[in-house]
């Protein structure tokens, strides 16, 4: 109970300090996504990545599930946001799926392309992934390809840092999503983060979904079950898929009014 009390406490303090408080700026908007980025030095510009040798490579997992086009049908997403994107097989998979929907939804991808999950480096196949030079891993590389061979190039916006930093950038921004998909951390404390931070950037209205609500990864249960046990929202499962759907808040206008 101290250790779950004790993280609450942190993440109302981040979130109130750090995501939430007021700013001036102005919302952002798809068609300001390039210039905003490049404000903070992400041009877009991969003409000096070294890709020679690879090849298409979309492993992923469950980045096909029927849960994406649901989602991508229902809420027609101007802006979405995916923490942890990994090689882009669902950002890829979401991205054609926008397109046959004739959506022109722009992807912000939050990673560090550093292979931050533990597990990943004690699993060959996955280590070999990370495509490794001098210890140091690559695998930012892959992910550009894989968006170039499909063309999607235009409509994704790489951030290449950890999710709590992303956060404050796109607080920072401006920048507010109509869907949020969450697939990085799978311990407790970094599934709540990651909840507790892109809520904040999710529009009312819009979804917030994600994956590996399985028991052999607790931690990803407890968080979720407490962030909609706490934020008083309904929680949907679909095999391992969870989604969250942010409630249209009431004007304070129209409540005085009412009462």
């Amino acid at each position: 109970m101290h250790v779950k009390s004790s993280l609450r406490t942190r993440l109302a303090r981040f979130t109130h300090h750090g995501v939430t408080s007021a700013n001036s700026v102005e919302p952002a908007t798809p068609e300001s996504l390039p210039s905003l980025f490049e404000s903070i030095g992400i041009d877009r510009d991969y003409a000096a990545l070294d890709l020679e040798g690879l090849e298409l490579d979309l492993q992923g997992w469950g980045s096909e599930h029927p849960i994406f086009e649901d989602v991508i049908r229902e809420y027609s997403p101007r802006i979405l946001i995916e923490v942890g994107t990994w090689k882009g097989a669902s950002l890829l998979h979401m991205h054609a799926l926008s397109r046959a929907c004739n959506h022109q939804t722009q992807f912000i991808c939050v990673d560090t392309w550093l292979g931050s999950n533990a597990p990943l480096w004690f699993d060959p196949e996955s280590r070999a992934s990370l495509l490794l030079r001098g210890g140091y891993p690559t695998m930012f590389r892959q992910f550009v390809f894989n968006v170039q061979a499909r063309g999607a190039e235009a409509d994704v916006f790489p951030l290449p840092m950890t999710s709590t930093t992303a956060a404050r950038v796109l607080r920072r921004l401006g920048v507010v999503a109509d869907v949020v998909y969450v697939d990085g951390g799978h311990e407790e404390e970094e599934v709540a983060t990651d909840l507790a931070l892109y809520f904040q950037l999710l529009r009312d209205g819009g979804a917030m979904f994600g994956d590996d609500y399985h028991p052999r990864l607790s931690g990803v249960i407890r968080a979720v079950d407490r962030f909609a046990h706490e934020q008083r929202i309904s929680l949907s499962v679909t095999d391992t898929k969870w989604l969250l759907r942010k409630p249209v808040r009431r004007s304070r206008s129209r409540s005085v009014q009412h009462a």
